[in-house]
């Protein structure tokens, strides 16, 4: 999965604590500098942020799709959020044929 660097954060916060940028730009920013954020659970004003940034066309989206995750990507790494959201499946379906399997006799 796609981690933000450590002075990406610092520059985040700074930002915010200034004043320059809104906790909803910055979470639209994170998305952006990461370029790929996988998403399981989200605060509605997180995810109201993030649909508005889509609407401007600010970010991209990806549904949920049987077991591939939802994503938001920056527009110009739909590849990169394909490669998360296979990757995430198969973990998924690791974990399920590893609870399934049979136990060896």
């Amino acid at each position: 999965m796609s981690r933000l660097e450590q002075n990406d954060i610092e520059w985040l916060r700074d930002m915010l604590s200034r004043g320059k940028i809104t906790a909803d730009q910055a979470n639209v920013e994170k998305v952006r500098m990461a370029r790929v954020q996988v998403v399981n659970r989200l605060p509605a004003d997180v995810r109201n942020a993030l649909n508005d940034a889509v609407k401007e066309g600010k970010l991209c989206h990806k549904k949920k799709d049987g077991r591939k995750p939802e994503v938001y990507y920056h527009p110009n790494f739909e590849h990169l959020a394909n490669e998360e959201r296979n990757c995430a499946e198969k973990k998924i379906l690791e974990a399920l044929a590893a609870v399934c399997a049979r136990p060896e006799l």
